[in-house]
């Protein structure tokens, strides 16, 4: 640990971090259920309503690899705080705003919370004992399922009793609340390497994400076969093939293409993307199927939107309880065992509930057995990155890594929509088949999960710079490899 660190209490530095990444996943879900009702007052169509969830992402996505780098260069601690003014700043305006657009754009503003993630995963190593960093990272990591599961039941409580405007109110006086905590109680570390800021990286980045979800997002409004779908998935393919190129050439590249084709990082990586899109089919699925009326289609349960949201508690809870148990599955089963744990829970979720799901009981439980395994994917990914990426690289990686999760996250909704648009059945709703085929596609991509997880050989990445210049650096990897298993 850093000097600073030791004079700090462990738990009290853990309970800030994970009151603001509580803070951010919170955000990306309680909107959700406020949705239609939220455009009817700005007196607005669905698909323009649906850009509150879109340009959050967009921000995030865009957003978070950059300030991941600031924060390896600048302080964790100083970047952090500084994200989370950005964050208050932009829910504050959201919480006042009167016209949709301008709550659109500071949708986008608040997306950069984002970087909460792996500014606390950068910070964890710095101020935990070697023995307590596996469970920080587990729990840090639990609160992406957990949060936004909670998102959800908040979002429907608040929107039933009070004004959508108190969805951002009530996140607001979080917000708060974490920089208190963070400026308070987490010391800060220090830059171990004076790094150039990669602005051409950045911009290609940041706009072959936007490009590509973007296309995501509108394809199955704008037709996936138009030329504008078309243009921007092209777009995004030039941005990415001149970002290796730019890469290649920069002395500090905001992407370390060497790391990315690490095999150890590059299964991490896509593991990230799997772990995005299966649990995002759940997300956007389960609160339709659970809402449609039990009178108008066979499979239909006629819940309220509060009643959708408290279903899926208890499976947001157990993403809690996954990260939380997953180092003492690492270390009697080792270091990919939480892994392979992972995604094989989450196909046997998705599985389940293709096959069983006329029943509430049923499809919680098996919502039950997904955010389990969620759990445990996402300590394993936060643990992952951290055994193989040099310690100065820390944040950056993790941005990196959340960003893909992110880009995830934005498929596995888009198919999910697009699987129920073309299968229109009674009524004008979605045929059961349409959900079927989604939870089956989800079962079978993390059964791909399963495979790479049991190829998965856990060694740390290293630079032929990093084996002279910053030995002593390349050491606290390696030791911190060993303390993960």
């Amino acid at each position: 640990m850093d000097k600073a660190a030791r004079t700090r209490h462990p738990n009290v530095v853990l309970a800030a971090l994970l009151i603001a990444v509580g803070a951010y996943t919170l955000m990306q879900t309680m909107i959700i259920p406020t949705l239609p009702i939220l455009g009817a007052k700005l007196g607005t169509d669905r698909s323009t309503t649906a850009w509150l969830v879109t340009a959050f992402m967009l921000g995030a996505a865009v957003s978070t690899p950059v300030l991941g780098g600031l924060g390896d260069r600048y302080g964790h601690k100083r970047v952090l705080l500084a994200v989370l003014g950005v964050f208050l700043i932009g829910t504050l305006g959201a919480a006042a705003t009167q016209d949709i657009w301008t709550l659109i754009a500071l949708r986008a503003v608040e997306g950069a919370s984002m970087a909460t993630l792996p500014l606390a995963f950068a910070i964890i190593p710095r101020t935990m004992p070697p023995t307590r960093i596996p469970a920080a990272f587990g729990l840090t990591a639990a609160m992406l399922g957990a949060g936004s599961g909670l998102g959800l039941v908040a979002g429907g409580l608040i929107i039933e009793h009070a004004s959508w405007r108190w969805t951002f109110g009530a996140e607001a006086i979080i917000i708060v609340v974490a920089i208190a905590m963070v400026a308070a109680f987490v010391p800060e570390s220090t830059p171990q390497l004076a790094k150039r800021i990669d602005l051409a990286g950045a911009v290609l980045l940041g706009g072959a994400v936007v490009a590509l979800l973007v296309a995501l997002t509108e394809g199955p409004r704008w037709g996936w076969t138009s030329w504008g779908v078309a243009a921007l998935f092209l777009l995004a393919i030039v941005l990415f093939a001149l970002l290796t190129v730019v890469e290649a050439k920069v002395r500090d590249p905001l992407v370390d293409l060497k790391l990315l084709t690490h095999l150890p990082m590059l299964i991490t990586n896509v593991a990230a993307l799997l772990i995005g899109v299966v649990p995002f089919f759940f997300y956007v699925l389960l609160p339709q199927l659970l809402q449609t009326p039990s009178g108008l289609a066979d499979y239909g349960h006629g819940l309220s939107v509060l009643q959708a949201g408290l279903a899926l508690l208890p499976g947001s809870i157990l993403v809690m309880v996954g990260g939380r148990t997953a180092p003492w599955l690492r270390g009697h089963l080792g270091a990919r065992a939480p892994l392979v744990a992972a995604m094989a829970l989450m196909a046997a979720g998705a599985a389940l509930t293709a096959i069983w799901h006329a029943n509430t009981t049923e499809v919680v439980v098996w919502f039950c057995v997904l955010g389990l395994g969620a759990g445990y994917g996402y300590a394993a990914l936060a643990e992952l990155v951290a055994a193989i990426v040099p310690h100065d690289e820390l944040a950056a990686a993790n941005g990196l890594n959340t960003t893909v999760r992110t880009i995830g996250s934005a498929v596995g909704g888009q198919l999910s929509i697009v699987l129920l648009q073309n299968s229109t059945g009674a009524h004008g709703l979605p045929a059961e088949h349409g959900y079927t085929s989604a939870f089956w596609l989800a079962a079978v991509l993390a059964a791909i999960g399963i495979v790479l997880a049991g190829a998965l050989r856990v060694h740390p990445y290293s630079r032929g710079e990093r084996d002279t210049a910053h030995a002593p650096e390349q050491q606290l990897v390696s030791d911190r490899s060993a303390a993960l298993g």
